[in-house]
C-alpha cells in the first residue's frame, strides 16, 4: 500500500488509493451542513481536488452498540495536547521481540490513549459515515495489501471535526511542516486486515498520525531488513498514534485478522474500524 502522487494516481484512475498507516496504540479501558464528499478514485494531496459525488445533509445517528464508553479518561481541549498523561507507557500498548527493536520505537511510534472523546468519535463518525456507507467493501485490492475494506478523503470538514484535526496536526508534525490538505479515511469490516508493507516515501513525509475510530486491534511491526524483530502494537478504540522516523520507514506493518489479533496472549476481538489519518509532504 503507498501514497501515490496526482500523475501515478491519474494513471491508475479506477483503482483505489490505499494508505493504513494505522498504529494507534495504547491499553487504555476500553450537524447536518451540506459537505462535499472526496471520492477515493481522486487525487490524495491534489490542489485542485474536486469531486462529483453529491454532499448529503442529513445526520445520521450513530448506533448505540457503536457509542459504548468505558473511559472518562479523554482529552477534549487543545491544552490537553500538553499532557504528558495521556501520552501510553509503552509497556502498556507495545511487546516487541528484543530490548534493542524496544528502545529503536519508543522514540517514534508515540501513542495517546483516549484522545478524543466519545461525542468527538460520534461527529466524526456522523460525518463520515453517509458517504462511506455508499460504498461496497473491497476484497481485490490492486497491490494485495488490504482485504475487506472501503476508503475515501476528505478536505473540508465541519468546524467541531476541523478542531479535533488541528489537534492531531499540532501535536503530530513539528512547527512550519504542513500536512497535506486531504486526510484519508479508511474503514476496515470485521474481517478485514491489513497485510505487511512500507508505504512509498516519494508521495509521503515522515510522519503519519491516525485517530481510531469504533474499535480496537493489533498491529505488528517487523524490521525490513532483520525479520526476527518485531513489535505487536495494542490500537485501541478513540487513541491517537503517531508514526514517524524509524518506524515509519523501516519497519512493514500490518493489522492481524482477528484468527491473529492476539496482544500479550489475550484475543482482542476486531469489529469494523474506521482510522482517520494524517500525513504531511515528502521531503
Amino acid at each position: 500500500m503507498w501514497c501515490r502522487s496526482s500523475a501515478f494516481m491519474m494513471s491508475l484512475r479506477k483503482l483505489k488509493i490505499t494508505r493504513l498507516k494505522t498504529m494507534c496504540m495504547s491499553l487504555s479501558s476500553e450537524n447536518g451542513l451540506p459537505i462535499k464528499c472526496l471520492s477515493s478514485r481522486d487525487i490524495l494531496g491534489s490542489r485542485q481536488h474536486s469531486c462529483s459525488c453529491l454532499a448529503l445533509t442529513s445526520s445520521h445517528a450513530m448506533s448505540n452498540s457503536l457509542l459504548v464508553n468505558n473511559s472518562n479518561n479523554y482529552c477534549t481541549a487543545s491544552e490537553s495536547i500538553l499532557n504528558k498523561d495521556i501520552l501510553g507507557d509503552i509497556n502498556s500498548f507495545m511487546t516487541t521481540s528484543d530490548s534493542q527493536t524496544a528502545n529503536e520505537l519508543g522514540p517514534v511510534m508515540l501513542v495517546y490513549q483516549n484522545f478524543i472523546s466519545p461525542e468527538e468519535e460520534e461527529q466524526l463518525f456522523n460525518e463520515i459515515e453517509p458517504y462511506m456507507k455508499r460504498l461496497r467493501y473491497e476484497y481485490d485490492h490492486w497491490d494485495g495489501a488490504i482485504h475487506g475494506y472501503r476508503e475515501t478523503e476528505r478536505r473540508k470538514w465541519t468546524k467541531s471535526n476541523d478542531a479535533v484535526l488541528k489537534r492531531v496536526g499540532d501535536l503530530a508534525f513539528p512547527s512550519g511542516v504542513q500536512p497535506l490538505a486531504h486526510v484519508h479515511i479508511l474503514d476496515l469490516n470485521k474481517d478485514g486486515h491489513i497485510k505487511p508493507h512500507i508505504d512509498a516515501v516519494r508521495f509521503c513525509g515522515s510522519t503519519i498520525a491516525g485517530l481510531c475510530l469504533l474499535s480496537p486491534c493489533v498491529m505488528r511491526l517487523v524490521h525490513d531488513k532483520d525479520k526476527q524483530r518485531w513489535a505487536d502494537v495494542l490500537l485501541e478504540r478513540r487513541s491517537l498514534y503517531i508514526m514517524k522516523d524509524t518506524a515509519r520507514y523501516n519497519y512493514t506493518h500490518e493489522v492481524l485478522s482477528n484468527e491473529k489479533s492476539v496482544f500479550n496472549g489475550r484475543p482482542v476481538p476486531k469489529e469494523r474500524r474506521i482510522s482517520v489519518i494524517m500525513r504531511n509532504e515528502a521531503s
